[in-house]
């Protein structure tokens, strides 16, 4: 598929959108927001569905759903939904118009477009699914009345599938509950088994390609376990994550203390991130 530069620099800046940092209550609008922008639609949603049931969902525009019954219409016609009985039987989530499923007619025969569709003006959708961080899928749905999306329109969606997955799970990563900050002990907080080998690679001098690397995962996860581990600490670099955690372990030292199985980060010139070697405390832990 050739793009063109307009089409691609669209692309490139709903991908660098998608990964920027955001927790999973704030990630669905994100989503709504940058493919809209992408492909013009009357109307787009980001669904949560386990099965043919809505968890919950988010669409904007909001008035589009502004007659009466509309939630409780959608979920009842849910099960009906042609794009839904395609996946559930060939399991493919890939991005399909519901026009390449059925008939014009056959999807206006149906009690879906009867009672919710028609009202909420949606004559043409193109939609795809990915698997949710949590439990069951994600399905991204564009809306149009009046025009139907095109094959090209189709293929862009379907570039933009397997980001929209990952982004989504790690929003989910940077969502997940921060421990308090240092206590009265002078202790670090937890840091996970992963997190500390991502630090310790980091102490090391290894740059985060490097890292995702030798750890088996994309570099951009590598980012959201730093900016969870920043978030963790109290800190905005990880220059001040290693200098934090040097500074918790000379504080033990002074007082005596014996620093077995936890972090120990010298001050060397590695471990303020400026090269050399340096080394942590305790067996390094893998995951």
């Amino acid at each position: 598929m050739a793009l063109s530069s307009t089409e691609l620099r669209g692309l490139v800046n709903v991908l660098e959108g998608l990964y920027e940092p955001v927790g999973s209550q704030e990630y669905p609008a994100r989503v709504i927001a940058l493919i809209s922008d992408l492909i013009g639609v009357g109307s787009c949603s980001y669904n949560h569905l386990d099965g043919s049931t809505a968890l919950a969902y988010e669409i904007q525009p909001v008035e589009v759903l502004a007659f009466p019954d509309a939630y409780e219409l959608f979920e009842l016609h849910l099960p009906e939904h042609p794009l839904l009985s395609y996946v559930v039987a060939s399991g493919d989530g890939s991005a399909c118009r519901v026009s390449d499923i059925v008939s014009d007619r056959q999807f206006r025969s149906l009690g879906l477009y009867r009672d919710f569709y028609r009202h909420a003006e949606v004559d043409y959708q193109l939609c795809f699914l990915v698997p949710h961080p949590g439990v069951g899928e994600i399905a991204v749905a564009l809306n149009r009345k009046g025009r139907d999306f095109s094959a090209e329109e189709r293929d862009v969606l379907e570039l933009l599938r397997p980001h929209v997955a990952q982004a989504a799970s790690i929003a989910a990563l940077l969502s997940q509950p921060v421990p308090g900050n240092l206590d009265a002990s002078g202790d670090t907080p937890p840091l996970t088994p992963r997190q500390k080998r991502i630090l310790q690679l980091v102490a090391d001098g290894h740059a985060d390609r490097e890292v995702g690397r030798m750890l088996g995962i994309s570099t951009r996860t590598v980012h959201a376990h730093l900016q969870r581990i920043y978030r963790v600490l109290d800190v905005t670099s990880r220059t001040e994550a290693l200098a934090r955690l040097r500074e918790r372990s000379l504080t033990r030292s002074a007082r005596g203390a014996r620093n077995v199985g936890r972090w120990a980060i010298p001050a060397t010139p590695a471990a303020a991130g400026l090269g050399g070697a340096s080394a942590l405390g305790g067996a390094a832990t893998r995951d």
